[in-house]
């Protein structure tokens, strides 16, 4: 078998740096198992922490709302093999890696939420015999 004939090469970006690496890609797996498969391939190549998630995003999409394509929408998972979406065109396909952040989180004082969630069940800031905060 060559590899080369027989699998497709793409293009990954990590979006919004200068970061590329091309990936051989078997035409006959799944949109799952190419997320799945791309997202362990970038984690090492790109350093990406793991705290942080990773979107794939098919380059080239239009943002109407004048957004860059980065912030396209990410591939959906399907169990659609690549050679029936890209078939003849995967010469002309390249991909985003977009990186999400998964513990991002507001700080917001304890008393604050405390005092919010206790003022939303009475409507007031005044105590009962029987509440507790």
């Amino acid at each position: 078998m060559n590899r080369s004939n027989d699998y497709y090469q793409f293009y990954f970006k990590l979006a919004y740096t200068c970061e590329t690496k091309i990936y051989d890609i078997n035409p006959n797996i799944s949109i799952k198992n190419f997320i799945e498969d791309i997202k362990y391939r970038a984690r090492n190549d790109f350093h990406i922490e793991n705290d942080e998630d990773i979107e794939i995003v098919e380059a080239g999409q239009h943002c109407t709302d004048g957004r860059p394509s980065e912030e396209a929408p990410a591939l959906e998972i399907s169990d659609t093999p690549l050679i029936q979406i890209y078939g003849n065109r995967h010469k002309n396909i390249a991909f985003y890696i977009r990186i999400i952040q998964l513990n991002t989180r507001i700080n917001i004082p304890q008393d604050y939420i405390e005092m919010n969630a206790f003022n939303s069940t009475h409507g007031d800031n005044t105590l009962n015999e029987n509440d507790y905060v």
